[in-house]
């Protein structure tokens, strides 16, 4: 299946301590999936005695030869209450492997965790142990209902991130409602959902549209400061991969392998569409699609539509908000005489401030595609000015630490970057960063307690960015 190109793509590369968003010009395409499903090793593949179809491998087969489907992630739920064997979980990991043919079709392998009755349904990628709290079947414990000892998780493993599946109001810790902001979830949850399912559908005609919309909690997490990008499920239960709906996930990556696909995941390079082979064109200052940036020009906004149907434009809109605030994001730009592109600069925001936009398209047939936000700092130009900062969540894993452990933190803004471990006195003992300018986003570092050179003892982490200081003690065990 042909892809077309855009440009600018902001790769995401692990560089053996963190992750960062590192601009540059390069040709990325546009890839089409889902990321939400399952198979007999969980609830799915209700229809297995019929259609014969039940293990993740299966599946893969049989998406693979979907219409307009480069990928597919299968996301287990991860309790035995709902079918799920620790075993099973690592069987679906070889198996996605073993189908994988990059530049063809791309298998992902992970799990769906939580209840919808405890608190809701996260989809989780990049973790290669079942994370579980029934007794003899996890690889890792993590109370059931303890989304922030999830998040936790994820965070402590690069590359690792989540999905909100089918939010409801209260979910998660009510974290789009009334629940203080959490830096922890905030670099864990790359993504919510514009539509999930047709969950139960058997139609394999690609006839049967998922109705459902959840908009509204992605409003209301960017309006909190939460750095989330919009994507699109299926959440089959069938034997209906990738042909129940012509809704898709769109990934924008260099290449159709699975590294660049995590890769663009993690960095929120994608959107949600209802429509199979549209493509949308959004950059800011050739910022792409899902990056957190900043720079001293105003921002200008590009936003541009191709489908090779033809299909019209009902409206392209262009919406702007303020992170943080609390207030939703309203429309700033519209594009004139129903046409397919829109151009817009704010030159009303003020150095130090920040933004974020996205783009809502709809096409005459009424088919939806909503993008994930570029968030834009305008940087500070004028001397003895800084910029507003929201503080840090370092976290430290295990703690306490008698091996290996991480440390793990979120950058609201491009900032310098010191990180080093104080003794119990306050003197450093060992730097993992030496005011190193890093990019927005999560960060992981990884480190030895016996590298280090830590005897026993009670230590403070401190992680310092654009002279603000955050700290988290660490113990240290023989």
């Amino acid at each position: 299946m042909k892809k077309t190109c855009t440009l600018f793509l902001a790769a995401c590369c692990w560089s053996g301590l963190a992750w960062a968003q590192q601009p540059q010009t390069q040709a990325v395409h546009h890839y089409y999936g889902n990321l939400h499903a399952h198979s007999a090793y969980s609830d799915g593949n209700k229809d297995a005695g019929t259609t014969k179809y039940s293990t993740p491998g299966q599946n893969f087969g049989f998406a693979s030869a979907s219409e307009h489907f480069d990928f597919l992630g299968i996301s287990e739920h991860n309790h035995a209450t709902a079918g799920m064997q620790r075993a099973n979980y690592a069987r679906g990991l070889r198996q996605a492997d073993s189908v994988t043919v990059a530049g063809s079709f791309v298998a992902l392998y992970g799990m769906e965790w939580g209840t919808i009755s405890g608190g809701g349904h996260v989809l989780v990628y990049g973790v290669d142990q079942l994370l579980n709290w029934e007794s003899g079947n996890y690889d890792v414990y993590v109370p059931k209902n303890d989304y922030q000892a999830l998040f936790r998780q994820i965070n402590k493993r690069p590359g690792a991130f989540a999905t909100l599946a089918h939010p409801s109001s209260g979910d998660y810790g009510n974290l789009a409602g009334t629940a203080p902001f959490s830096a922890r979830a905030d670099s864990a949850v790359v993504g919510t959902v514009m539509r999930s399912g047709p969950a139960m559908s058997t139609n394999i005609s690609y006839l049967d549209p998922s109705r459902s919309n959840y908009e509204g909690t992605y409003q209301r997490l960017l309006a909190k400061g939460y750095h989330v990008g919009i994507s699109l499920d299926h959440d089959n239960h069938y034997t209906t991969f990738g042909r129940s709906t012509a809704g898709r996930l769109v990934v924008l990556a260099p290449e159709l392998t699975r590294q660049h696909l995590l890769e663009a995941l993690r960095a929120r390079h994608f959107y949600a569409s209802d429509d199979w082979n549209a493509e949308v064109h959004f950059q800011v200052n050739e910022h792409p699609m899902g990056s957190v940036a900043e720079g001293e020009q105003a921002p200008a906004v590009s936003v541009a539509v191709t489908d090779s149907d033809g299909e019209a434009i009902k409206s392209l809109t262009l919406l702007r908000g303020t992170p943080g605030s609390g207030t939703l994001a309203t429309v700033v730009a519209t594009a004139p005489n129903l046409g397919n592109a829109l151009s817009y600069t704010e030159t009303a925001l003020a150095p130090g401030e920040t933004a974020y936009y996205y783009a809502v398209i709809v096409q005459a047939d009424g088919d939806r595609m909503v993008t994930s936000p570029i968030w834009y700092t305008r940087a500070v130009v004028t001397a003895g000015q800084t910029a507003r900062l929201a503080s840090a969540q370092l976290d430290v894993y295990p703690n306490p630490a008698n091996g290996p452990l991480s440390v793990s933190y979120f950058l609201p803004v491009p900032a310098q970057v010191t990180l080093d471990v104080l003794d119990g006195v306050g003197r450093p003992v060992h730097q993992l960063a030496a005011d190193s300018r890093q990019a927005a986003g999560p960060h992981t570092v990884q480190i030895s307690p016996q590298v280090a050179r830590l005897p026993a003892g009670i230590y403070t982490v401190r992680l310092v960015q654009n002279g603000v200081a955050t700290y988290r003690r660490l113990v240290v065990l023989q």
